[in-house]
C-alpha cells in the first residue's frame, strides 16, 4: 500500500476488501521511527483507492491530535 509521511509520522493503509461486500476498511499503521501503532474505523469505502485516501486523511487527523482516544504516546 502506499505510504506517506506527514509531520514526520509515517501513514501506511492496510485496508482490505469486506468478503461479499464490495466495502474496503478504514485500518492503517502510523509509525514513528522504529515504533508503530495500528488503528481503525468504523467508516466503509466503495473502492480501494478511496479506501487508501481514506486512510491517509485518518492518519493525519490522528497525528494532529483530532480523533479521541487514538493516542500515539509512547511512540517518540
Amino acid at each position: 500500500m502506499s505510504s506517506v509521511t506527514y509531520r514526520g509520522w509515517t501513514i501506511t493503509p492496510r485496508t482490505f476488501e469486506i468478503r461479499g461486500s464490495r466495502q474496503w476498511t478504514l485500518d492503517l499503521v502510523i509509525a514513528y521511527r522504529s515504533k508503530q501503532r495500528a488503528f481503525s474505523g468504523k467508516q466503509t469505502f466503495e473502492s480501494e483507492a478511496a479506501a487508501i485516501r481514506g486512510c491517509h486523511a485518518y492518519g493525519r487527523r490522528i497525528i494532529d491530535g483530532q480523533v479521541p482516544y487514538c493516542s500515539l504516546e509512547n511512540l517518540r
